[in-house]
């Protein structure tokens, strides 16, 4: 009961006066929301039908399942809380009823565990089917990986067999071109000898007539070949002509070419002369000009050198004279 120690809370005038919601009404719920599973089942809230087991909830210690963790506790009496019905409690004191704000808070209480412990049914099986299909996978995954390395040992054989099929053609066809090379096949039979005098005697004996047949074809087509031989040798000598045309043609080029050659040598070596005659006659003149420019400047070096004589003449006389006249001043 929703009573603690005998204590008894009646309700007020106007708590008295309100509505409580009509016993056993089940409201229904359709749950159209949607996830990354597809859209939820429908949903419908049961009715409450079971009485509240006061003795078996009074003896639950709600700290200490807070402190423990005890789910255990919680999964026992979840269905009896959810689905228990307290529209008609009373106080066992004064027979008043449970406060509507109360029994309201209750009922939305109920009403939101079973929506979730709803919830945790359609995520355990949405789990479980993926849990299914993951293992369908796995499976899948290992019948695949079976598959292929099957199919890579089969793979690997049959290269075997194709480079083991290689090798015995490689044999077979080597051994019968040394076959072919060694015998001598009829042209009018399928007798094969071992040489060629054999094949010869074997062509007398039996295909004589045919023999000469083919000898007159032969020389029928020896006389055709001497034809071609012919016209051959006779293509050969107008090349050849040809062929001499151009070479006297390049030699006559060459002789033309060279006289061009040594005519230009003769007009540079005519013109290296005359720049070599220029050259000469301007150095000579500078030459000229130098020596002239070289006697001024001695001419002017003599003269001031003869000046430069007199004066230290004159310098070395007026010297004599002074000491001359010193001399005399200074007998008594």
């Amino acid at each position: 009961m929703p009573f603690q120690k005998h204590i008894c809370y009646p309700q007020s005038n106007s708590q008295k006066n309100r509505v409580a919601p009509e016993g056993g009404a089940t409201p229904r719920a359709c749950v159209t929301s949607t996830s990354a599973s597809g859209p939820l089942p429908f949903f419908q809230f049961r009715p409450r039908l079971e009485n509240m087991n006061w003795r078996r909830l009074d003896t639950i210690d709600v700290d200490k399942v807070v402190g423990t963790m005890d789910i255990l506790t919680l999964q026992e009496n979840i269905m009896n809380i959810t689905f228990c019905k307290l529209e008609g409690e009373k106080c066992p004191y004064c027979q008043a009823e449970v406060d509507p704000l109360l029994l309201k808070l209750i009922r939305l209480a109920q009403l939101t565990i079973e929506y979730l412990v709803q919830s945790q049914e359609f995520l355990t099986s949405q789990l479980s089917m993926v849990e299914d299909r993951l293992r369908l996978s796995l499976s899948g995954f290992e019948q695949n990986k079976q598959l292929l390395a099957k199919q890579a040992e089969d793979i690997r054989l049959l290269k075997q067999e194709c480079r083991r099929r290689k090798k015995m053609l490689s044999a077979q066809q080597l051994m019968m071109g040394q076959v072919q090379a060694g015998h001598y096949q009829c042209g009018f039979c399928d007798k094969a000898f071992m040489s060629q005098a054999s094949l010869q005697s074997h062509l007398h004996r039996r295909h004589a007539a045919v023999d000469s047949c083919s000898g007159k074809k032969a020389m029928a087509r020896n006389d055709k070949l001497q034809e071609e031989v012919t016209m051959l040798k006779e293509q050969l000598q107008v090349t050849r002509t040809q062929l001499e045309s151009v070479q006297h043609t390049h030699r006559v080029r060459p002789s033309t070419d060279y006289e061009r050659q040594k005519i230009n040598e003769e007009d540079f070596q005519k013109l290296v002369v005359s720049w070599e005659e220029e050259e000469k006659q301007t150095l000579v003149n500078e030459m000229e000009k130098v020596k002239d420019m070289l006697r001024k400047e001695f001419e002017e070096l003599t003269l001031k050198n003869s000046s430069l004589e007199y004066q230290l003449l004159e310098i070395q006389k007026s010297n004599v004279q002074s000491e001359v006249n010193m001399g005399r001043e200074k007998l008594p």
